[in-house]
């Protein structure tokens, strides 16, 4: 995998969730129109004014989002609403967003009935008793010819930002589909993006992705909840009161599990000492808020959040600014794949963006806007897809990573064994090498130290010389085939006449060799590795053999058992001092029985003459008799 294509698919990641952003979500916040002309505020600082009083109060205009930060005090708002012609409708509804608000109170001067001058709804009461079945809060009020005022109180723990709309009923209808929509589709991806990691954790138990996971999960419970999903599912099973603290708890259990996903992350940098105290301080000023939200402090756990999580947040980009990643060595010493730093801090820089515009009017900073409320949604939506992505390239890079471990670790083993047997081959050439030229040697020196050397003496010499010569012989040829890379070199030859030679120039075999040769034997092969290994076969039987009892030597045509024609060369000789070899072992290198050990050799021969088999496409094979001892090499035509 090449390593821009991961970025290229994050990036067409992007620019879906922007198409999404304008085609679905932007038609539903321009849909219907809006018949508020006006909107205006006054504080009750004292929080027991009634309607008169707030009627005859002196109001301060705002547009767009009421965003008086988290303060104990009510706030009225005065809304003046456009009139409507006849017959377009008789009913408006009033619709209140975000959810969260704890308690809005309508008061409208059209209402007859005075057991209805005022009414209420918010996150503190029941879903079932809502005037509108939508997931936001809504009045219904009535409609009138001419532009009129109406009064809302506001009093919540919460953040005090409002968003009012007055829509008629049909057009109502048509916003809430939109909206169920969009959100059905919001809660989707962030569905996907919890899936496709969690496969991905599945696969590697990595710990960070183990953390978004869970951040995740907590994350859609929450996004559910902000949506007024809880209002819905929960309704008739647990209290209003308990609906508005299992959301509150969501809320800080998220920012609590993000703090530590974000602290998990960036611990594999190389992050100076004062951001892992930054760090290390965010976290545990998460967990101090839960504390508080625990001993029933929502009224200090809830602002405190909202100012840790933009804190946070700020810190945490500008920690993204000055990591320094580890050395290539080193974070693969740990099996870690580091991001690199442009993404961390784009990604950072991207939450810190949109959590602004959310954070800084919830703090009753600057005037808050439409987006302000969704911000948080945006927050979560386009962080979750970045952070998916980037999750999802880590762990193929990482998985990649652990597979070239793995190759090198393989390796490596595979290397240790091979140089682990060559110095076991190594020893026991030495060892073979000192027990098998000790006794030539101490031949030729016994007769360099008699003057008198005699014809006999001579001959000694002679023959422990060629001992030596066949020992070093073995070992070089040994060595040439194991060492380096064998080429056969085919060619086209009468086997008949070249063993028929090959016995004749044998001194050693003279009066000892019974042949039963074919006329003629063609054969396209390696001619020297077929005298090699002819060669060692009639020595090794001439050697070990009975010497009262003549070596048989027979060349036939014989077709193999898969059906191939070929030749079939047979030598075999009666057992001598040295018995019968170890079936198992015939081949094995340096192997000598133990009776062999009287007779000067390498336990070279066979091995090699097996693996030069093997290596001109031929077949050495063991087939001892009753009688003899039989070793046949076949060979293809």
């Amino acid at each position: 995998m090449s390593s821009h294509r991961p970025w290229a698919s994050l990036l067409q990641r992007l620019v879906g969730v922007l198409f999404w952003v304008v085609v679905v979500w932007g038609p539903t916040v321009a849909l219907a129109q809006d018949r508020i002309l006006e909107q205006s505020f006054w504080t009750d600082t004292t929080g027991s004014a009634s309607f008169e009083q707030a009627r005859s109060a002196t109001y301060v205009p705002y547009t767009g989002v009421l965003s008086k930060g988290f303060s104990r005090d009510v706030q009225w708002v005065r809304l003046k609403i456009d009139g409507v012609q006849p017959g377009v409708t008789d009913k408006l509804v009033l619709r209140i967003r975000p959810v969260f608000l704890d308690q809005i109170t309508l008061f409208d001067p059209l209402e007859q009935d005075p057991g209805r001058a005022s009414r209420t709804t918010g996150d503190r009461t029941p879903f079932a008793t809502t005037e509108f079945e939508s997931l936001n809060h809504a009045f219904v009020i009535p409609a009138h010819q001419a532009p009129r005022h109406v009064w809302l109180r506001l009093s919540t723990s919460s953040t005090q930002l409002m968003h009012v709309e007055a829509l008629s009923q049909r057009e109502m209808l048509r916003e809430e589909h939109a909206l169920w929509l969009a959100y059905s589709a919001l809660l989707a991806v962030l569905f996907s993006c919890l899936l496709w990691v969690f496969i991905s954790w599945l696969q590697d138990r990595d710990p960070v992705n183990g953390v978004f996971v869970l951040r995740q999960s907590v994350l859609l419970v929450y996004t559910a909840c902000y949506l007024g999903y809880h209002r819905v599912l929960f309704d008739g099973v647990l209290s209003s009161q308990h609906q508005d603290l299992f959301y509150s708890w969501a809320l800080l259990v998220s920012t609590t599990l993000t703090f530590l996903f974000e602290y998990r992350l960036l611990h594999e940098y190389a992050i100076s000492r004062w951001g892992r105290s930054v760090l290390r301080t965010g976290l545990a000023a998460s967990l101090l808020v839960l504390v508080l939200m625990l001993v029933g402090r929502s009224d200090w756990a809830l602002p405190l959040n909202t100012l840790l999580v933009g804190l946070g947040m700020l810190s945490m980009f500008v920690i993204s600014v000055f990591i320094r990643p580890r050395a290539p060595a080193e974070a693969l010493a740990l099996g870690h794949y580091l991001l690199p730093k442009r993404a961390i801090a784009a990604y950072y820089g991207l939450a810190v963006t949109l959590l602004a515009v959310t954070i800084m009017p919830s703090l009753g900073l600057i005037q808050g806007t439409l987006i302000s409320i969704y911000g948080v949604l945006l927050y979560g939506l386009l962080s979750g897809l970045v952070m998916t992505s980037l999750l999802i390239v880590r762990s193929r890079q990482m998985e990649r990573l652990r597979r070239e471990q793995a190759n090198h670790l393989f390796l490596s083993r595979e290397q240790l064994a091979i140089e682990t047997r060559r110095r076991q081959d190594q020893s026991q050439l030495l060892n073979m090498l000192m027990h098998e030229l000790k006794t030539p040697l101490a031949v030729i020196d016994l007769a360099m130290k008699d003057r008198a050397t005699t014809d006999k003496a001579q001959s000694y010499v002679g023959r422990a010389i060629d001992n030596m010569k066949s020992i070093l012989n073995r070992c070089v040829q040994t060595d040439r085939l194991v060492e380096r890379p064998f080429e056969a070199q085919a060619q086209r030859f009468d086997l008949a006449r070249q063993l028929q030679q090959w016995v004749q120039d044998n001194p050693q075999a003279e009066g000892r060799m019974t042949l039963q040769i074919a006329p003629a034997a063609p054969v396209e092969t390696d001619l020297q590795c077929v005298q090699i290994i002819t060669s060692n076969l009639i020595e090794n039987a001439l050697k070990y053999g009975d010497p009262q009892q003549p070596v048989q030597v027979t060349l036939q045509p014989h077709t193999h058992a898969d059906g191939r024609s070929g030749w079939s060369l047979q030598v075999c000789n009666a057992p001598g001092v040295a018995g019968l070899p170890d079936t198992d072992k015939v081949f094995a290198k340096y192997y000598r029985s133990a009776a062999a050990q009287r007779q000067s050799g390498t336990g070279l021969g066979l091995f090699l003459s097996h693996n030069l088999a093997q290596q001109i496409g031929a077949e050495l094979r063991y087939q001892p008799t009753d009688t003899h001892i039989c070793l046949e090499l076949w060979l293809p035509t």
